[in-house]
């Protein structure tokens, strides 16, 4: 036996073929690492996507939907429908609600090619989401104009460009100077928004006067919506749809105001009759981006934010 080991041990031929044995069953192994490991980090990123954009659907429902006995059931049945549209599968998504947070949990099984040559045929991959609605605090692209603070209601109809000097306000006709005063800024802000971020608490300007022709630059705005949009059903980014901020102030001519929320308006000149030195809008509620604060009311703008 010991002549056996020693004639085995250095005969070259098999000890090459011991070496590309084990060669070969390394690369196989490498090979369904490779494989294997790519097609779990797929499905592991498709998943969470899915899941995200599930939980942040669920919570933009469950904070606008305004019947308590069936918020929560519609806000469910949304995330569900979110997550399976995305490619999760339906046995496999579970959806819970509680303290005005949805979570989404959701599992998939991946198939196995190259490590059913080591017995492995299958991986459960899960993944988990939470997300929380919370009012934004910042905006990028505000009309210049503003209203003071108030309860409001959907579709509700505000005037927000007078056409005459409030009493309260002399002066003032609900413009903003945005950038800059004149009526030339007055009129591009008009058409195109305030192209700056603006934050609550911030002090803008008021810009006093009728501003007359310049206001009649929401005409242009309004033109651009192609769609029919109402203010019941416009899509995404709709031109009629413009955000101004609030205020808790008494601006008398050219003053300062400071911002204490925002609020988004769908503009109907037509509907509203409104005179041509006159802006009129439904107050409507929807999803924007910008910074957020969960411990703010949601009023107007909102924001779904991922918070796990």
């Amino acid at each position: 036996m010991r002549n056996f080991l020693s004639r085995l041990i250095k005969d070259q031929r098999g000890m090459s073929f011991f070496i590309v044995c084990v060669g070969i069953t390394a690369l196989f192994g490498m090979t369904a690492l490779v494989t294997d490991f790519g097609r779990i980090s797929l499905s592991r990123q498709r998943l969470v996507n899915a899941a995200d954009s599930a939980a942040m659907a669920g919570a933009r429902d469950l904070c606008f939907i305004s019947d308590p006995l069936t918020r929560e059931i519609e806000a469910r049945q949304r995330a569900i429908d979110v997550a399976k549209a995305n490619g999760a599968p339906e046995e496999g998504i579970t959806v819970n609600i509680e303290n005005h947070k949805v979570s989404v949990d959701a599992e998939q099984d991946v198939n196995l090619i190259m490590s059913r040559l080591f017995g492995v045929n299958q991986r459960v991959v899960r993944v988990h989401a939470l997300a929380q609605v919370s009012s934004v605090t910042s905006y990028k692209g505000l009309a210049p104009m503003t209203i003071y603070d108030q309860p409001l209601t959907f579709g509700q109809m505000v005037t927000l460009k007078f056409g005459e000097s409030n009493s309260s306000t002399p002066g003032n006709f609900g413009a903003l100077a945005l950038g800059g005063v004149g009526s030339d800024t007055y009129r591009e802000n008009l058409i195109n928004g305030y192209q700056t971020i603006i934050r609550k608490g911030e002090k803008l300007w008021t810009e006093p006067g009728n501003m007359t022709g310049p206001t009649d630059g929401i005409g242009e705005r309004l033109s651009r919506c192609t769609d029919g949009c109402t203010y019941d059903n416009f899509v995404p980014g709709c031109p009629r749809v413009i955000v101004i901020p609030m205020h808790k102030d008494m601006p008398q001519g050219r003053s300062e105001i400071k911002i204490t929320n925002f609020a988004a308006f769908f503009i109907d000149r037509e509907s509203t009759l409104s005179a041509t030195n006159e802006i009129k809008g439904y107050f409507v509620k929807m999803a924007v981006e910008g910074d957020t604060d969960l411990f703010e009311p949601v009023t107007s703008l909102y924001g779904a934010r991922l918070i796990e």
